[in-house]
């Protein structure tokens, strides 16, 4: 069998890198994919060149932040399309990052296209069930139509070391773009009451975005001396830090965004064996247990989350064996091997007897 894959995000990037190196393995391999910078300079070589690289094809792999690519290539063929969803464009632009309102022009318009993208491909790519259910009854699209497939990773550039310790004191570690979803003020927050409460708990903040300026000005605000900021920096070297400190932080705001996702961080944290603390969700629920493999806060209260910090900082038995599971469940659960079992079975397989017929 030939497959097509293309995406309108980096191929970089490392779910498109995952997806990318499986299909080359497992079928006949061609791409159509762009190394520009941006979506503006992406998207047009892509479509200019993508109803010749149809040609002769078996079935399309859509990569993330594909959906109109899904819509397009629908246009030119009935044969089958693999999406990976991944998450909502509309719930991210309208409801966490507040570019637009659903009811503007561009609200309407960015839904219908993420509907139709999802009416039109075969086979959708999601990692939770919160999410199959919310875009099954959204959307009105079949149940079967989705595969749960967890997220993949960099598995050669964040892998678990014996390092040394970033502090000599317990260090809790943010790693991401200061996304609303994030609620990055309420990890501020929190480590302004430890500082008042006379703890030395350690706050490291690793990348940049939009609340990054909020999250410095509240610092500042504060004479915050528990806390540092660095910005983005390359996997190979971000795994020392993921490494080298005691927990990572997940999100922690509310909305169905936040209640739909596993995040790459949290794939991240589970590789490296570090425990990760987040706020519980359904989606976070499905897969983890509290005090097992993952510590959870029940509300984004700044309060909630400092108490929970010095109740796992001050049980160093507890926090082992959270990271020891942790570790455990991604083996089990979360690994790149898992995905590709996933998908073969469920993806792969029934792809083959369609070709087949």
């Amino acid at each position: 069998m030939k497959v097509l894959f293309t995406c309108a995000d980096k191929p970089t990037i490392s779910r498109n890198r995952f997806h990318r190196e499986l299909l080359q393995k497992t079928f006949g391999y061609d791409e159509c994919i762009s190394e520009g910078k941006s979506y503006a300079s992406r998207i047009p070589s892509i479509l200019a060149r993508l109803p010749f690289k149809m040609l002769g094809k078996d079935f399309f792999f859509v990569g993330y932040m594909g959906h109109f690519l899904v819509i397009f290539i629908r246009l030119f063929t009935r044969k089958p399309i693999v999406f990976d969803f991944y998450l909502s464009i509309y719930d991210m632009m309208c409801n966490d990052r507040k570019i637009y309102t659903p009811k503007s022009l561009p609200g309407r318009v960015t839904r219908w296209i993420e509907k139709s993208s999802l009416q039109k491909a075969d086979f959708i790519i999601v990692d939770t069930h919160k999410l199959i259910e919310t875009l099954s009854n959204d959307y009105d699209i079949p149940k079967e139509k989705f595969v749960r497939v967890p997220l993949t990773i960099n598995e050669e550039n964040v892998t678990p070391q014996n390092v040394t310790r970033y502090k000599d004191v317990f260090t809790v570690l943010y790693v991401g773009s200061y996304i609303p979803l994030h609620g990055t003020p309420v990890i501020i927050e929190a480590a302004r009451i430890l500082q008042e409460q006379g703890d030395n708990t350690f706050f490291l903040m690793i990348g940049q975005g939009p609340e990054y300026q909020k999250c410095r000005d509240l610092a500042n605000k504060y004479d915050l001396h528990n806390i540092e900021f660095k910005g983005f920096m390359p996997l190979e070297e971000l795994n020392y830090y993921y490494n080298a400190c005691d927990i990572n932080l997940g999100l922690f705001n509310t909305g169905e965004r936040a209640n739909s996702v596993v995040l790459n961080k949290t794939n991240d944290a589970f590789r490296v064996g570090k425990p990760h603390l987040t706020l519980a969700t359904d989606a976070m629920q499905e897969a983890f247990t509290d005090n097992e493999d993952i510590f959870y806060v029940n509300d984004i209260d700044p309060k909630t989350l400092a108490a929970r910090i010095l109740e796992i900082k001050n049980d160093p038995d507890l926090l082992r064996k959270v990271g020891q599971n942790a570790l455990h469940s991604y083996d089990t659960k979360l690994s790149n091997a898992k995905a590709s079992q996933i998908m073969e079975e469920k993806i792969f397989t029934p792809m083959r007897h369609i070709n087949n017929k």
